[in-house]
């Protein structure tokens, strides 16, 4: 086996190191390292790992090949199951319904004078106790999320709690008054990261022991409430239930301070939401949608269902300048729980997996959610949803799945349709353009007999009944569109002087 040395560069790669040119299907992939022999997922996309100019070591072989060192600490895979549509994968609530709050130190939280009275209590009241999280489990979630982002610079911090984050939700909640102090949540958050079973998860996740994941936030959510109870009520203390508590916490607290101020921040999205232009916009470009976030992937693999994860999407949402420009990472925060959730009542969340990825659809919602806050923000002036198709277009070509046509191409001398179609014959994506005393050309090519026949320009308004045909996309509003044409078809916008 000869390794080769791949150069990896943002738009192109360079190979060097095969004595012939490789023949497709002769050589079997074994192992990719950086230059330093450190392994490598092999289905990382190279561009989003490495800088322009970095080496790569890709090891090959004829065909598969016995491994020569023991993999130390290789992670052990449980038995696949298998049904009709291919792999049978756990729900995503499994870490939450699998939870066992007396193995994580919560029994010692059940009132004594309760268990004297019924020694059955203690797994009673846990599994009260437990009903409860999960019942708001998709509530604390986003207010988790919420509050990571409070003072986070940077996108990869999203996700996780630390102290002073964790206090400020407590405060901002009412959770901290003259009888329990921030210094009682400061010791709650220091028992829980210090606690036996969540040093354990971090040694196996090789995470941070001075943060919190979300785990670790519900079990310190219980222990506020228990400790806060105390000291508010303390001769009703030792006779209420862990659950009393807790449900105390939420109702008294959370559901009068933190989740309101969640439903105002959500609701500004209602009048995007129901913008039926901006439907019918989405519905138009969904697959410049779908090309978008699969350019955002940090792995690729081609049987799996296309998710990338919200701290990878900040990475690119700084690369199109919209992070840290038109948004900061707590108003991307409230975005990303709104393109998860459809109510913006927090009772009425659900849980989703941890941490967050976003889908197609979740993703296509995201666009919506960030033009619509650049929209409000920057207090525009024109319709919703010409806006939008201006933003999506802005992403679109950042983001490298529409080609941006040079501005000459629109430099054209008045003449005739077939001239303006002529100009433009080969260019697989061409897009209008809003100037000065120009009007919006519609050309339609079709293969008929082996040879291209441009037929009668069309307005732009009826872009639409052009985009309803078979095999096109044409995403639209009265001042743009942007087509993707079928293999046989060529559809270009023009600009033709007035």
């Amino acid at each position: 086996m000869k390794p080769s040395t791949c150069i990896a560069g943002m738009a192109s790669k360079s190979c060097t190191g095969l004595e012939s040119p490789p023949v497709q299907g002769l050589h079997t992939l074994e192992s990719v390292t950086n230059k330093d022999g450190q392994p490598q997922d092999i289905d990382i996309v190279v561009n989003e790992i490495f800088s322009n100019g970095d080496e790569v070591f890709v090891e090959y072989s004829n065909g598969p090949v016995a491994f020569k060192v023991r993999w130390e600490g290789r992670p052990r895979t449980p038995p696949f199951k298998w049904g009709e549509r291919g792999e049978i994968l756990p729900p995503h609530d499994t870490w939450l319904r699998e939870l066992d709050l007396k193995h994580e130190g919560l029994g010692g939280l059940v009132e004594v004078e309760l268990l004297r009275t019924d020694p059955t209590l203690l797994d009673k009241d846990l599994g009260k106790t437990k009903e409860l999280l999960m019942h708001h489990a998709g509530a604390l979630q986003m207010m988790f999320y919420y509050q990571s982002a409070e003072g986070a610079t940077a996108g990869d911090q999203l996700g996780a709690i630390t102290l002073p984050q964790f206090r400020g939700l407590m405060t901002s909640a009412k959770v901290v008054t003259s009888r329990f102090p921030p210094e009682k949540v400061d010791e709650v958050f220091t028992t829980v990261a210090t606690g036996a079973q969540t040093l354990a998860r971090k040694v196996d996740n090789k995470s941070g022991v001075s943060s919190f994941d979300l785990l670790d936030f519900m079990i310190g959510v219980i222990r506020v409430a228990h400790a806060r109870f105390a000291t508010e009520n303390p001769g009703q203390a030792s006779y209420q239930q862990l659950s009393f508590k807790l449900m105390s916490l939420i109702k008294d607290c959370f559901a009068i301070y933190t989740f309101p101020e969640l439903t105002k921040k959500l609701a500004r999205f209602e009048s995007a939401t129901n913008n039926a232009a901006a439907a019918l916009l989405l519905k138009r470009g969904r697959k410049l949608v779908e090309q978008t976030l699969d350019s955002c992937q940090l792995k690729r693999v081609r049987s799996s269902v296309v998710k990338v994860d919200l701290r990878w999407l900040c990475t690119h949402l700084q690369r199109w300048n919209l992070l840290g420009r038109d948004f900061n990472l707590q108003e991307l925060a409230i975005i990303a729980i709104y393109a998860k959730q459809a109510s913006s009542e927090p009772e009425r969340f659900v849980l989703h997996p941890h941490p967050l990825e976003y889908n197609y659809s979740e993703f296509e919602r995201m666009l919506l959610g960030i033009a619509h806050h650049i929209y409000v923000t920057k207090k525009k002036t024109e319709a919703f949803e010409e806006f939008l198709g201006e933003t999506l277009d802005s992403i679109f070509k950042k983001a490298g799945v529409l080609m941006e046509v040079g501005k000459e191409s629109y430099l054209i001398p008045p003449c005739s349709p077939q001239a303006l179609c002529s100009a433009h014959v080969g260019n697989p994506w061409v897009e209008d353009v809003r100037g000065k005393g120009t009007c919006v050309m519609l050309c339609l090519w079709e293969t008929q007999g082996g040879a291209l026949k441009c037929n009668t320009p069309l307005p732009a308004r009826t872009c639409l009944n052009v985009s309803s045909m078979p095999g096109w996309l044409c995403p639209v509003t009265d001042y743009s569109c942007i087509c993707q044409p079928a293999v046989q078809h060529h559809l270009s916008c023009l600009s033709h002087s007035g």
